[in-house]
Parts: C-alpha cells; sequence; structure tokens
C-alpha cells in the first residue's frame, strides 16, 4: 500500500491518499485541498471513498468537490454525521467560509468496524473520543491514522464546547497502545 501525505491550506491539517498498485481504488483519510489529490490520481484511479478522523472543517472542507466521484462514500461516526451537516457542530460558521456537506452517500463507522481497502487489506476503526465526541482514528497493519487526538509533541485540543479531557487523555492511552515498531503514526 503506498500513502501520500498532503499538508493542507486550512491550519496545516493533513490529507492522506491510499492507493495500491494492483487497484484503481483510491482511499483517502480526510479531504482539505482537493486539487493536489487530484492531481496525484493516476489514470483509471478513482477515489472510492474518504474516512474522516472528525468533522472539524479543517479536516473535510474539501468534501464536496468528491462529487467528481460518484461512488465515493464518506465514513464517519454519528456524532460526525452531524458536524457535516451543521456549520456550527464543524466551526466553519466562525470563520471565512461556512459550509456544510452536501452529499448524502455516509456510512457511519462504530468501533472495531473493519473495511477492506484492498484485497487482504482491511482499515480498523477505533472510537477515540476527547478532542471532539465523533473522533475516529483508523489503523492498518502498517499504519494508524490519528486526526487531532494524537499529534506528535503538541497536546490534544480540549477547549472546545463539545471537547471532553478525560476522554482525550483515554482515547491518547488507546491510541499509543497502538502504536508500535510496525505502525507508523500518520
Amino acid at each position: 500500500m503506498g500513502i501520500v501525505q498532503i499538508v493542507n491550506s486550512i491550519f496545516s491539517s493533513n490529507t492522506y491518499i491510499l492507493s495500491h498498485t494492483d487497484s484503481c481504488r483510491v482511499w483517502l483519510i480526510d479531504i482539505g485541498d482537493i486539487e493536489p489529490v487530484i492531481a496525484r490520481l493516476l489514470p483509471g484511479q478513482q477515489i472510492q471513498g474518504v474516512f474522516l478522523t472528525h468533522t472539524h472543517f479543517d479536516h473535510f472542507y474539501g468534501i464536496n468537490r468528491l462529487s467528481l466521484f460518484p461512488d465515493c462514500i464518506v465514513y464517519t461516526s454519528a456524532h460526525g454525521q452531524e458536524g457535516l451537516y451543521s456549520e456550527k457542530l464543524n466551526f466553519s460558521k466562525y470563520h471565512d467560509h461556512p459550509f456544510v456537506f452536501s452529499g448524502n452517500k455516509v456510512k457511519i463507522l462504530h468501533e472495531g468496524d473493519r473495511i477492506e481497502i484492498f484485497r487482504g487489506q482491511k482499515l480498523e476503526v477505533l472510537e477515540t473520543p476527547g478532542h471532539d465526541p465523533g473522533c475516529l482514528t483508523y489503523f492498518t497493519e502498517n499504519y494508524i491514522f490519528t486526526g487531532d487526538s494524537y499529534l506528535f509533541d503538541t497536546k490534544v485540543i480540549t477547549s472546545f464546547p463539545k471537547s471532553d479531557k478525560e476522554q482525550a487523555k483515554l482515547s491518547l492511552e488507546k491510541i499509543i497502545s497502538y502504536c508500535d515498531k510496525n505502525r507508523t503514526v500518520c
């Protein structure tokens, strides 16, 4: 599996592109700036889905451009789904360009769910609330995608209205238990 990291223009959030040489399927972890994602697609590659770590606007502001890929599914938590459609919950209301998701292809994920992204490779789900109640962390055999639930050398922000410092601490402990020498933290 190949991973490309894109540092987005808003708050330096990240978008990760997951691809495999044996597949024309491409998956995203969060979606900010869409142009660099599209520029990296090879002929015939299609974005199958985007896995949201949470629905603060800096982690999904490029989502409405995914309408270019009509089969694309948005994966998030139940709380995350609420944030997709609420400029107040996703905090875009307080910035220059308030927005909400204009699509409806959403799949709700829960702790322990496993989604096959490539033949024989699954992305597994951890619920990691604290920064936001809807935070999800995803992992494969070799990678873990933590969003804002774990930022290396940075304290998890828990000062938002629905943040919870104690949950963030427990989630961080859970995430760290999945970090080992064979798994790269993204």
